[in-house]
């Protein structure tokens, strides 16, 4: 059995059997694993919680060649998001990002740039930046990392360089030139498309502040779902709960 310590941030948790837990964790040098933690779930568990949602933490495991899931040793609390989950939106959002990532990353396969995009996510809203931008700021860097978000930069249909106004067409989908488009592409307003530009050049932090309107910010999460919705075919569970409370 091979031992290994890497810096982790946990996704969700299953219980499993009477004491345990299934748990669901995201690495930056091997991608998504999931490991048993034994005795979990017990009154005098080991690891406290440190296994709760979106903790960051060093997780210590050993792994089986013809395994696919760990055996969970130690896991040591580095930060918690706890104080921001007090919040409603907070939580939900943070549920909903995480469900955003733990789509997309795959298991086994690194991801130093997901983990980086879930950290300091997640490390904005335990700031107190405001839930909305973040979300936006993860949705769209997700699509990008898992190459569905088109360029807004060149014609999805002819490759020319983009001018403004911006024109999306949903059956590509990808946005296109005034040329290439067709009657019925949608028009993305300068705001919204240098909302886009925002998101791509600045930490999310840095883009919170830029404070955008709340309607270039609906109008945002709107093309994301919509890109997201036609990769996946379907949308995610917590996207109406998130709805919802904003």
């Amino acid at each position: 059995m091979k031992p290994q310590r890497t810096e982790a941030i946990i996704l969700h948790t299953f219980p499993a059997r009477d004491r345990d837990k299934l748990v669901v964790f995201l690495t930056p040098e091997q991608g998504k694993r999931k490991g048993w933690a034994y005795g979990a779930r017990s009154l005098k568990s080991r690891f406290g919680a440190s296994l709760e949602p979106l903790a960051k933490v060093l997780i210590g495991f050993v792994e089986r060649e013809s395994d696919e899931v760990v055996r969970i040793e130690s896991v040591d609390l580095v930060r918690s998001l706890f104080p921001a989950q007090q919040d409603l939106i907070n939580s939900i959002a943070a549920t909903y990002i995480a469900e955003t990532v733990d789509t997309f990353a795959q298991s086994g396969d690194p991801s130093e740039l997901i983990y980086r995009l879930l950290d300091h996510t997640t490390s904005a809203l335990l700031e107190g930046a405001p839930a909305l931008p973040v979300i936006v700021y993860a949705e769209l860097w997700m699509l990008r990392l898992a190459g569905i978000l088109p360029s807004a930069r060149s014609c999805s249909e002819c490759d020319r360089p983009l001018t403004r106004p911006l024109r999306f067409d949903e059956r590509l989908p990808g946005f296109i030139c005034a040329e290439c488009a067709a009657r019925d592409a949608d028009v993305i307003a300068n705001d919204v498309a240098d909302a886009i530009d925002n998101v791509m050049r600045l930490p999310v932090a840095d883009f919170a502040q830029t404070q955008p309107p709340t309607e270039v910010l609906v109008e945002l999460r709107s093309l994301a779902a919509t890109l997201r919705r036609n990769f996946l075919g379907h949308e995610l569970k917590s996207f109406e709960i998130l709805a919802g409370v904003l």
